[in-house]
């Protein structure tokens, strides 16, 4: 899916100034003594509500929201967070009644809108057939969209079409039929496999992306399918507009792009954002960098006069778009040749995407800003397409137990004393080592104050560096949260 925020992280929005009372009735040196203070200052607002362990960890750090905000995310845009916690939804009532606060209609131009809900936009088009909608958004956003369909046009809904199967695009169609509209619903031919795996791995993927596991779809019945499939390209001729859908693997192995011939309009799903896109993603599965950066230079070579993307205002002037889209593809096209050409070196793989870079005339561009992922995490997504699961440490073929090794460190360092003294020794120099001293500390004894402590400050000092990014800065969070959840059981216990 093409990120909203957790709904952790805005719903902790309306905690912040709590947070913010208790850094400043503390001040910024904490004492030891101080800091237990804080920590039970903030378990009991924890315990008196129904705040989760991730927004209680914002509670207690509030600059760390302020910092991921800052990250920026591969979509951009209002959202609420009674969205972003039932994102798959269709009877949340409150994130029903949110997306139609935040809901919008924008007429690009004659007969063509913008329809934001949210971070996400659906694309309409009135034809003297009916409507064609390309993209739902998410589950609880079908109300709206009924809504704004009827504020367009009184003319039935003819065409649905899927540029791809995330949340953000495909799971507001089940309000269009219940509507008692009966689109065709156009999609690529590889989004029922993508669609099944949801619903075979929706726990784990509920995991990743902090819903409810009970929201994900349970059965194929909670999916509204599509009706016709298509391969490589499909041209549709309704009510004299020509869409033509073209198929390239990318964000995902169901994307397409719809050049739009007679409006010279270019309808650019999750292919572009203004920014290096979801390329790089550690919890999803595989991106496709090579074909994601021919899908962009295809669509430059179409000499669009208006782009319309999935997320983010729309863009004019066939120049302007030719030179986004073509500096996008040159970048990843750069990343992949890098990462193959140092495999194929020899190095080892973690001394491959460490080593990735953009060359010097793109590295400035700020087109190509790193926020949602890193250089380094694109590169990661290609090492892991293309080579097995091995990361050529020998241990590490067969390991010891995480936590067995943990154990064994933290012996040799002389106990959690030494590695918390060691970790806060180079806090500052060398962060990631300091990660490293914390997660042995923790996984060797969870339920030492101090292992928990030092997970604290070491992670949320890391989601403050700015060369933390976003996907890995709640990726930080969530290990703080587990911690979190940890410090309140102990504190249960001795009450």
């Amino acid at each position: 899916m093409a990120s909203v925020y957790s709904h952790w992280l805005l719903r902790a929005l309306l905690f912040t100034g709590l947070g913010m009372m208790a850094g400043v009735y503390f001040g910024d040196e904490l004492t030891t003594a101080t800091i237990s203070a804080k920590r039970a200052a903030v378990n009991s607002v924890v315990s008196a509500t129904d705040l989760d362990t991730r927004a209680a960890v914002i509670l207690e750090y509030p600059e760390l929201l302020a910092a991921i905000r800052s990250k920026g995310t591969v979509a951009e845009g209002e959202s609420h967070p009674a969205i972003s916690q039932n994102i798959f939804s269709r009877d949340s009532a409150e994130a029903i009644k949110a997306v139609h606060e935040i809901a919008s209609v924008e007429e690009v131009e004659d007969g063509m809108w913008f329809v934001r809900l949210g971070p996400s936009n659906s694309i309409v088009f009135e034809t003297t057939e009916g409507l064609v909608l390309v993209d739902s958004g998410v589950g609880p956003a079908g109300p709206a969209l009924v809504d704004a369909l009827k504020s367009i046009s009184d003319q039935p809904l003819h065409t649905v079409i899927y540029t791809h199967a995330h949340v953000d695009h495909a799971y507001g169609t089940w309000a269009l039929l219940a509507e008692g509209w009966d689109p065709q619903v156009i999609a690529h031919k590889n989004l029922p496999r993508r669609v099944q795996r949801y619903i075979r791995l929706g726990g784990s993927i509920a995991g990743y992306m902090s819903q409810p596991a009970q929201q994900l779809p349970q059965s194929e019945g909670e999916f509204v399918w599509p009706t016709k499939l298509f391969a490589d390209e499909l041209v549709l001729e309704i009510g004299g507009e020509t869409l033509v859908l073209r198929h390239h693997l990318g964000e995902t192995d169901d994307q397409f792009y719809i050049w739009v011939p007679g409006r010279s309009a270019l309808l650019a799903a999750d292919y572009y954002q203004d920014r290096i896109p979801n390329v790089g993603n550690g919890k999803r599965v595989t991106r496709y960098v090579e074909e994601w950066a021919v899908a962009l230079r295809e669509m430059a070579d179409l000499k669009p006069e208006i782009l319309l993307p999935s997320h983010g205002p729309a863009i004019r002037g066939s120049e302007t778009i030719r030179g986004d889209l073509i500096v996008l593809a040159e970048a990843l096209d750069y990343i992949n040749d890098y990462t193959i050409d140092a495999l194929n070196s020899g190095l080892r793989k973690d001394q491959v995407f460490e080593g990735a870079h953009l060359p010097p005339h793109l590295a400035g561009d700020p087109r190509l800003q790193q926020g949602y992922v890193s250089i380094k995490d694109v590169s990661k997504m290609i090492i892991k397409r293309y080579t097995g699961w091995w990361d050529e440490i020998p241990s590490h073929w067969s390991p010891a137990p995480w936590e067995t090794q943990a154990a064994a460190i933290v012996e040799l360092a002389g106990g959690v004393a030494s590695i918390d003294a060691l970790a806060r020794r180079v806090l500052d120099s060398d962060i990631a080592l300091a990660s490293h001293l914390a997660d042995w500390a923790f996984f060797a004894a969870p339920d030492d104050p101090l292992a928990q402590q030092l997970v604290m400050d070491v992670y949320s000092r890391r989601i403050l560096r700015p060369d933390s990014y976003t996907q890995e800065s709640v990726a930080y969070l969530d290990f703080m949260a587990q911690v979190k959840q940890r410090q309140l059981a102990a504190q249960d216990l001795t009450e």
